[in-house]
């Protein structure tokens, strides 16, 4: 199955942003490598091998047998050595057996299809952590230094007789559980780097996947556009598809059992130096009459029903996917947009408590709150942003749209150039 020669789905981004150095590491260029370092991918390779093989196995139907055999008779005093060359002539089974090679052959495309977007499903959840234990452990930094200076103002204000206490261990309090959550991030960004220089075979660029920190405006096709194109090119429906035609192939091939089959056959037998050689058309019937062929043929039936069944079941799925992932999708951007503004308010809520406190108004715990709240909301930005990618690639992957596209598309849309 070739993607690039269906319909793609086009997803406009308007991006205001300069030129992408040739030196920083992208969603595109580290699947690039993935695909040769990768170990699930290379199994997948393997996998792929194996069904282009049974493919071509399955084309050698009608060729030509060669057996060689040698006996003794109890009334020859040496051995007899026979060759025998067998052509198929009229062999329903045989004829059953060519036809599964074109559906072997595009079930081995298939295979190796839903590993590149398993690969880049996997990567962008690799990318996803390696960026999230960054830009978190870089916004702890500037919460420690904001708590830092808070707690050097209450310390002065107490020692001036302007503050209570309180307000140096409020203040204290919260410096400590931000160094504490230092800790946390810094593990969680070894365990990325060490999953990402596992999958794409180096380790990452220090500034690599800085997530974008203005909007990106993002067209979408209609639900439609993306449930069409999935009909028509979603890798497990194309897999269910196929199983589906080799399974009638089968059942087909049950009954073919009870059918005659014509061969050409030239026979070479040579005893004592002595050889006879022997030619002609064989007419050979087997009629299996015992319990077991019959049942065959009713399990047959059943499992091309199964297989029908589960075909079905798989279309209804990816569609059911498809209509939820593209509700998430949406939501996500809404909620990526309302994240924004509440960083904006959160900073502003910032300066206002402490120009409040300055005058009287607020206390110092109001100022930490607000610290608090501004911290949270950026780690909140961060997930959402995040979530955002890993949702519009699935529904890019279920859609069935070419891969190098769809992760030009969200390196687009999460990361800065």
């Amino acid at each position: 199955m070739k993607i690039s020669n269906q319909l793609t789905l086009i997803i406009t981004f308007l991006v205001c942003a300069g030129l992408h150095s040739a030196e920083a590491a992208d969603l595109l260029a580290d699947y690039q490598r993935a695909r040769h370092t990768d170990a699930v991918f290379s199994a997948a390779k393997a996998d792929y091998e194996t069904g282009r093989i049974q493919s071509q196995m399955a084309g050698a139907a009608y060729y030509p047998q060669a057996t060689l055999s040698q006996t003794q008779l109890p009334n020859e005093d040496s051995d007899r050595q026979t060759i025998t060359v067998s052509q198929p002539v009229v062999n329903v089974d045989r004829w059953l057996s060519l036809q599964e090679k074109n559906p072997r052959s595009a079930m081995a495309e298939t295979v190796l299809v839903k590993s590149q977007y398993d690969l880049a499903l996997r990567l962008l959840k690799v990318v996803s952590a390696l960026s999230e234990s960054r830009e978190k452990l870089l916004l702890n930094k500037s919460a420690l230094e904001a708590l830092q200076a808070q707690m050097a103002s209450a310390q002065r204000a107490y020692e001036l007789g302007r503050g209570t206490i309180t307000d140096v261990y409020d203040s204290k309090v919260r410096l400590a559980q931000a160094r504490s959550q230092t800790l946390t991030f810094q593990s969680a960004l070894q365990a990325a780097q060490r999953q990402y220089e596992n999958m794409v075979g180096e380790p990452p660029q220090p500034a690599s996947y800085t997530l974008n920190k203005a909007g990106v405006e993002l067209k979408m096709p209609s639900l439609q556009e993306f449930m069409n194109q999935a009909r028509r090119g979603n890798p497990n429906i194309r897999a269910r598809e196929l199983a589906s035609t080799v399974g009638d192939i089968t059942r087909k091939r049950v009954r073919a059992v009870f059918l005659p089959s014509i061969n050409a056959t030239v026979q070479r037998s040579s005893l004592n130096g002595t050889s006879t050689t022997s030619s002609g058309i064989a007419l050979r019937l087997d009629l299996p009459l015992d319990m077991t062929s019959y049942l065959k043929l009713k399990t047959s039936d059943l499992d091309q029903q199964k297989l029908l069944d589960q075909e079905r079941d798989t279309k209804e799925q990816v569609i059911l996917d498809i209509q939820r992932l593209y509700s998430e999708v949406q939501s996500s951007m809404s909620e990526v947009a309302i994240r924004r503004d509440a960083i904006a308010a959160a900073e502003q809520s910032v300066s206002a408590n402490e120009q409040s406190f300055t005058g009287g108004v607020r206390t110092k715990i109001d100022v930490l709150n607000a610290l608090q709240a501004l911290h949270q909301t950026k780690s909140d930005y961060i997930t959402t942003l995040l979530q955002l990618g890993e949702r519009l690639l699935n529904l890019q992957v279920s859609s069935a749209v070419n891969i190098e596209l769809a992760l030009q598309q969200v390196q687009a849309q999460l990361f800065q150039y």
